[in-house]
């Protein structure tokens, strides 16, 4: 799970955990079946799933999550208590894909969604918060292979918040790579894939992982596994490790895992695009397979989400009060956001790389010039700055100027490239981007500028209202 919903400070953080599991495992639906239920001591049985169905899966997500958000500010540490609660439910189609490889199966994932129910809600400081998907936003496509998760909207571009908000869900189509890869009998152990584990935790990359997984009985037609250990990987830029405990329920008539419950706790330092988190979080999963749905019938969705284009992925912001709306590349993420400005950071692969800051300029009494533009450019830089190496004057979609500038310098010790732009409207109005980059970085930066300023466009209803 991506873990956006804060962080709780434990003295005895794993007995807390143990503690979490109870409720979740209460009352678990053993099926009767006597042909399993007579399996002999030493007996081996092979849990592998079967082949996806014609019909959908009914999925049930629900998360709670309570703790402490960190903060950085200025040089010091804040918490704030927080506790979320958080509720899915999508139906699912899984194509088979012609495509084989990695631990069980199929490199490549692919999944057809309609989003029945995708909410969270709860308190920050004390402080209400919620999050949903909009209506017109429930056709969602997940394409996932052996390095990294993509989920989008077939119906339109996802803001971040609701991708935020959709992320827990993405572990549930690896959901299978915790079955063992050879027959096990009671009291069988095997360690769990380590890719499918950090996907199930919201990490972004994995570093390390040790969970071991263990057979502890056949019941009816229901394997139960229980599975427990440490993972190490990168969250929202930074390092972090969480301790997991959970349980898992496998139909053996089904060939398919039917139920899932999972906790783990998390510290994680606050970093350059989110908040730190001390959090106990815990999870439940239960499918029920072979339901129709109607919304996603349609075999067309699979081509579209084998095959996404890149804009398919791009995210759109139009926050209220501002002159601009925003069509940009998920790897943008918003980290600030006042009725005068907008701070976005660029985090690539883990890394964090660039930020950006788009800005309402002021009117200038005679106009914006590009010399003009270079000379407040000097001014604001102050002692940082070196030298111009790049000017221009372009011509934006309205035909208006647009200038681009690069001046390096120093922040610090740090040598940094800054990329200004001056974009205006035909009535005037104009906002002014600045783009901030270590010059060790710029390369892999690779002109992202260029591609977010594309994705920018003046509200016109915004601009037109404003008081001149």
């Amino acid at each position: 799970m991506k873990n956006n919903f804060g962080s709780l400070r434990l003295n005895n953080a794993s007995h807390r955990v143990s503690n979490w599991l109870v409720p979740i495992f209460a009352g678990c639906l053993v099926l009767s079946n006597p042909a399993f239920s007579n399996l002999g001591l030493g007996q081996q049985i092979s849990l592998r799933a079967s082949p996806a169905s014609s019909l959908p899966d009914r999925v049930e997500v629900t998360y709670e999550a309570e703790g402490k958000l960190v903060v950085r500010e200025t040089g010091r540490v804040q918490t704030l208590p927080m506790k979320v609660q958080a509720k899915f439910v999508f139906f699912e189609r899984r194509p088979e894909i012609q495509q084989v490889g990695g631990v069980n199966g199929n490199s490549l994932r692919v999944a057809i969604r309609w989003y029945e129910t995708a909410e969270t809600s709860g308190t920050v400081d004390n402080q209400p918060v919620t999050a949903k998907l909009r209506a017109d936003r429930r056709l969602v496509a997940l394409r996932a292979d052996q390095t990294e998760f993509a989920l989008w909207s077939l119906a339109g571009p996802l803001t971040r918040a609701e991708l935020d908000l959709l992320r827990p869900t993405c572990g549930t189509v690896v959901l299978e790579d915790l079955l063992p890869a050879q027959p096990v009998q009671k009291g069988s152990k095997w360690e769990l894939p380590g890719q499918a584990l950090a996907s199930l935790v919201g990490f972004d990359g994995l570093v390390s992982s040790d969970v071991e997984a263990t057979l502890l009985e056949i019941a009816g037609d229901i394997a139960r596994v229980e599975f427990g250990g440490k993972v190490e990987g990168a969250s929202e830029a930074m390092s972090s490790a969480v301790s997991v405990k959970g349980r898992y329920q496998f139909s053996v008539s089904q060939g398919r895992m039917v139920w899932l419950g999972l906790a783990y706790h998390e510290r994680r330092d606050p970093g350059p695009i989110a908040p730190g988190v001390d959090v106990v979080t815990k999870v439940a999963i239960t499918i029920r397979p072979g339901v129709d749905c109607p919304q996603i019938a349609d075999l067309r969705l699979v081509e579209a989400a084998i095959n996404p284009r890149p804009e398919d992925l791009f995210l759109e912001e139009e926050p209220p009060g501002q002159l601009w709306r925003l069509h940009y590349d998920r790897r943008w993420h918003v980290t600030a956001l006042t009725d005068r400005f907008c701070v976005l950071r660029y985090v690539d692969r883990g890394s964090y790389l660039a930020q950006c800051k788009i800005a309402r300029a002021n009117r200038p009494q005679q106009g914006m010039s590009l010399a003009q533009f270079q000379a407040d450019i000097r001014e604001a830089l102050g002692k940082q700055f070196h030298r111009f190496v790049h000017a221009s004057e372009l011509r934006s979609v309205a035909g208006t100027p647009l200038y681009r500038v690069e001046a390096q310098g120093l922040v610090g010790d740090v040598p940094v490239l800054w990329i200004f732009y001056w974009i205006a409207n035909p009535g005037g109005e104009a906002l002014v981007l600045s783009f901030t980059v270590e010059q060790s970085l710029y390369e892999r930066f690779a002109q992202a500028d260029k591609q977010l300023v594309e994705g920018l466009k003046f509200r016109v209803e915004e601009v037109a209202a404003r008081p001149r």
